[in-house]
């Protein structure tokens, strides 16, 4: 993995052989599953990406965990997501974010368990207008506050056994989230840098269980690549750095010992671009630092592949 991503950071700054290109226009830029910034007025965006997690190792705090408090012996899920924005006008955009799980699974130590759930996500309506944009220097900053709508209230069963919180695929809650963006560029070197803060606040479920708050820093740096000697010649070199700290969870007002945690993530991403319209890409993340209050299950990996289309409705 250095390798590649000694290899990741070499191509970014290397211009030997390639041709950059300039940005034309600012454009809405994609990092990770997001759209930094607002939409041209009429146009239409849809992104469907599919994620994969896998989770098979125990952490106590910020170091691994080896004991006899182990119950599960690996945690997955397959997750498709969808996520579509509009152009209302030049300063607003409008977002909808929803996704369903194909599976979330727990495998367990006693006799080899497995539990499964599946169904819709939440889903997150959003307003977003911008706040401030400079042309000349490239620079904008927008903001967006959305609710979020849970597909469903009433917790699943399976075989008459209620599945753990953990595998639901919606905890049933309705909330808010607020997130920020930051987006600079440098035109002529083909460079963009993102930031990006998001914080999602949830309320009491009809099971009187409180998902811990999510805050999340990312940081973009993101380098438009042309070979112009290749068939497929457009490409985006993106490197992410995530840091999402999530508070404990609640019960009755009783907070849950073994939740909440503080993750940091390095994220390479890939992206292809075909026409004008139409967007490939990967991304894998990487754990860098986790934190975990108790002795809880830890990520080991996930990835994304997602694909984009712009549609305008302007009149030529």
């Amino acid at each position: 993995m250095s390798k590649f991503l000694y290899l990741l950071a070499l191509l970014s700054f290397t211009l030997d052989g390639l041709q950059a290109q300039c940005f034309s226009s600012s454009g809405n830029p994609v990092g990770g599953t997001m759209n930094m910034g607002v939409m041209d007025k009429n146009t239409f965006r849809m992104n469907l990406y599919y994620r994969f997690s896998c989770s098979d190792q125990y952490f106590q705090n910020d170091s691994r965990y080896r004991g006899d408090n182990e119950i599960l012996q690996k945690a997955s899920y397959n997750y498709l997501g969808f996520l579509t924005a509009y152009g209302l006008g030049e300063k607003l955009t409008v977002e909808l974010e929803a996704g369903y799980y194909l599976d979330k699974t727990q495998l367990y130590y006693i006799e080899d368990t497995e539990l499964a759930g599946r169904g819709f996500s939440n889903m997150v309506v959003s307003l977003k207008p911008r706040i401030y944009y400079q042309p000349d220097r490239r620079f904008e900053l927008s903001c967006a506050l959305g609710a979020i709508i849970p597909f469903s209230t009433k917790m699943k069963r399976v075989d008459g056994v209620t599945l753990p919180i953990q595998i639901q695929p919606t905890n049933g809650s309705y909330g808010l989230v607020f997130q920020s963006f930051l987006v600079k560029e440098d035109p002529f070197r083909a460079i963009r840098f993102f930031w990006v803060y998001r914080m999602e606040n949830y309320f009491q479920n009809p099971q009187e269980y409180v998902p811990g708050s999510m805050f999340i820093n990312s940081f973009f740096f993101s380098k438009h690549l042309i070979f112009e000697q290749w068939k497929l010649k457009d490409w985006t070199l993106i490197l992410q750095f995530r840091n999402q700290v999530q508070g404990k969870s609640s019960i009755s007002d009783q907070a849950i010992g073994i939740s909440g945690n503080c993750l940091v993530f390095l994220c390479p991403q890939l992206n292809l671009g075909l026409g004008e319209h139409w967007n490939i890409s990967a991304l894998i993340d990487i754990p860098v630092y986790q934190y975990y209050n108790g002795i809880q299950i830890a990520n080991k990996t996930s990835f994304v592949l997602s694909l984009l289309r712009d549609f305008s409705f302007n009149k030529i």
